[in-house]
């Protein structure tokens, strides 16, 4: 179950996520927002495919995900999973993205980023999807929490 406590980052925050291959070489990339389905556990990333081919190998490899997300605040979790699948990005999983990269840009350029600079790290389109099931979720926020396992 992926935590109510958590929703708010996920449809806002910053995404990243990481892989390893089964020698340990890691790979990250940064997400374009996501979607969710709290009951079943799912959490999908919409990412560039061309930034992430060795992600995609290491996925086949390992099988597993480790995605972070935090606000611009401080607030930040960490998700961890099993890789399911990727698919080409649907028209729903459009508008979700194009919303959260509108937010986005909009919430790190009224922080000081110019409009532009933001505008062209969150300004691209997706075309994947990846989807994992989440098996563990952590709290990330500085503090006496940090590294805590979020139980449901």
């Amino acid at each position: 179950m992926i935590p109510n406590l958590t929703f708010d980052a996920l449809q806002n925050g910053l995404g990243h996520f990481g892989v390893a291959s089964k020698s340990n070489k890691t790979r990250h990339v940064d997400t374009l927002g996501v979607s969710f389905d709290s009951s079943a556990s799912l959490l999908t990333c919409f990412v560039i495919k061309s930034e992430c081919e060795q992600i995609l190998e290491c996925l086949s490899e390992s099988g597993r995900i480790s995605f972070y997300v935090g606000m611009v605040s401080h607030e930040a979790y960490n998700f961890k999973g099993k890789f399911v699948n990727f698919n080409s990005i649907s028209e729903n999983d459009s508008k979700v993205s194009k919303e959260y990269r509108n937010n986005l840009i909009n919430t790190i350029s009224n922080i000081g980023i110019s409009i532009e600079a933001a505008t062209e790290k969150y300004g691209k389109v997706p075309d994947t999807a990846i989807t994992f099931k989440v098996d563990k979720v952590f709290i990330q926020t500085p503090g006496p929490d940090a590294g805590k396992l979020i139980n449901g």
